[in-house]
């Protein structure tokens, strides 16, 4: 049988401890690592909605101007053809 001195307890206690001490301290940074990480995903989440939430707006206003640009051309071809009609009295008295 193993005779333990009060040395070769201490010794095994201090291994034991330290090997405690080194688990915990990587069982605690990779929880962190591991918050950091769920962090980081969330951010990315946030600026991904943020980000389609530019794009919707950006559609939206590609879509106004379309329609006024299709105002504008309709009152162009209104003016137009208001003018054809007043001058054409103008040529016909001339």
């Amino acid at each position: 049988m193993l005779k333990w001195t009060m040395e070769s307890v201490w010794a095994a206690i201090a291994v034991v401890v330290t090997t405690a001490g080194g688990i915990f301290t990587t069982s605690y940074h990779w929880g962190t690592v591991n918050q950091q990480i769920i962090d980081l995903q969330s951010k990315a989440a946030q600026t991904e909605s943020h980000i389609s939430k530019h794009d919707d707006q950006l559609d939206a206003i590609k879509q106004q101007n379309a329609a006024m640009q299709q105002s504008l051309g309709d009152i162009k071809d209104t003016v137009h053809d208001i003018q054809t009609q007043v001058r054409k009295p103008h040529d016909n008295h001339g």
